[in-house]
């Protein structure tokens, strides 16, 4: 398992001025890199490994003093990148996928990533005959002190500062700086163990929307913040100051800045928020199941009447960060066809005779009268879709017999929920 900690650093201007040239040589690089693979297939019709393109790197960094200015490690990771642009691209051609995503020229990168190398250590253990022991050990990117910030060893560059607000976990094999509007961070990669799967024995199923975030089986609900509806206004307002000023001037670029700067703090509430709201259906509610819909928001948000709401959610983050946090914590994150789980009542399992638009908010099954919030019915009926999969049944034929209340009640359980769930489950060592 693999976890990422982000840190501030703050660069010298010296510093930052010989990072921000060296992003310049990394993006022509890569842009050199993509041209070569391009010309090749063009005109002979092969392609180029990312083998062959680190031994023109080598080649280029004996014949020019920028090559040799630049760090080896960042120039190969720079290639590397761009190899797994053209293996998606591969990828995506033979799947057949409408968009294809050629590898596209960039005119700036903002990010520069290098690996950490082992080397050979000597060990002496202290006994009656001395011994000498070699281990190979990882670099250390970090020096700590005593003072407030620690040093990173950044290669052909020194130490620069770092603020570790936490500390590392795991062995560090890859350092990352990246540029933001609000300065520079350190993104540093560690291997941890994987953490084993917890016994699942208490599920919530979630359903998202835009009204409210999201609906749990259990009918709470949770308000949308809708960041972007509340950033939109001043948003307008950079933009308007940005459209005065002359472009390419000094006040222009200001302008520019502190558009990005808002912009960068909306993503930032939007992304603490989604990390909280998913610790606390994990932590605080103690639940180590959380199932939710297998959407294709690429798809819905083809709807342009909802496509603003839907991309201010973020629901892809939160389905994204919902599996991470599951597998960094030993839980469990699952999800389900979305089909028909608003459409059905939850309680006799029968089908809406016509369909539910979504201005209706209430869910008024006409077969046995259950009324029940529309999207708390289906978030329960997620809940019970999950369970029948994982029992091997089909999801409407079992829902009237799974929800005999004197059944649970002989089993031992405290709802049909449960009793639907957790049925030859609990032996389960993960889902």
């Amino acid at each position: 398992m693999k976890l990422t900690f982000r840190y501030p650093v703050y660069p010298t201007r010296t510093q930052q001025t010989t990072l921000l040239i060296w992003l310049e040589h990394l993006c022509e690089l890569q842009n050199s890199a993509r041209h070569d693979r391009k010309v090749a297939w063009e005109t002979e019709g092969q392609s180029i490994s990312c083998n062959e393109q680190q031994k023109k790197l080598t080649i280029a960094r004996e014949r020019y003093s920028d090559f040799r200015a630049v760090p080896q490690d960042m120039q190969v990771c720079a290639l590397e990148r761009m190899d797994k642009a053209f293996d998606g691209f591969y990828r995506r051609c033979k799947n057949g996928t409408a968009k294809k995503g050629y590898p596209r020229h960039r005119k700036q990168i903002k990010s520069m990533t290098w690996k950490l190398r082992n080397y050979t250590k000597v060990v002496r253990r202290k006994t009656k005959d001395t011994e000498k022991q070699t281990i190979r050990v990882r670099e250390n990117p970090i020096r700590e002190t005593a003072w407030k910030h620690d040093r990173l060893k950044v290669p052909k560059l020194g130490e620069v500062k770092i603020y570790m607000h936490r500390p590392l976990q795991g062995d560090p094999t890859q350092v990352t700086l990246v540029k933001k509007a609000s300065g520079w961070y350190a993104h540093i990669t560690c291997e941890l163990p994987d953490t084993p799967k917890v016994e699942p024995t208490h599920a919530i199923a979630v359903d998202v929307g835009t009204t409210h975030y999201l609906t749990t089986s259990e009918g709470e609900k949770e308000d949308n913040p809708r960041w972007y509806r509340q950033a939109e206004g001043l948003l307008h307002k950079h933009n308007q100051t940005m459209a005065r000023r002359k472009k390419g001037s000094k006040r222009w670029y200001k302008a520019v800045h502190a558009s990005a700067l808002h912009q960068e703090r909306t993503t930032n509430k939007r992304k603490d928020f989604i990390g909280k709201l998913v610790y606390k259906l994990y932590h605080h509610k103690e639940n180590n199941v959380l199932i939710a819909e297998d959407l294709s928001v690429s798809n819905i948000v083809r709807n342009k009447h909802l496509s603003k709401s839907i991309s201010d959610a973020s629901w892809e983050k939160f389905f994204e960060w919902a599996g991470n946090i599951a597998e960094r914590d030993g839980f469990h994150f699952h999800q389900v066809d979305p089909k028909n789980t608003s459409q059905t009542c939850s309680s006799c399992g029968q089908k809406a005779p016509k369909k539910l638009s979504l201005s209706v908010r209430t869910f008024s099954c006409q077969f046995c009268g259950t009324t029940l919030d529309r999207d708390h019915n289906a978030a329960v009926n997620i809940l019970f879709k999950a369970a029948a999969a994982f029992r091997g049944e089909r999801w409407v034929t079992t829902l009237y017999e799974t929800r005999n209340t004197n059944e649970a009640r002989d089993t031992g359980f405290e709802t049909a929920e449960q009793l639907l769930l957790f049925n030859d489950l609990l032996t389960s060592p993960s889902l």
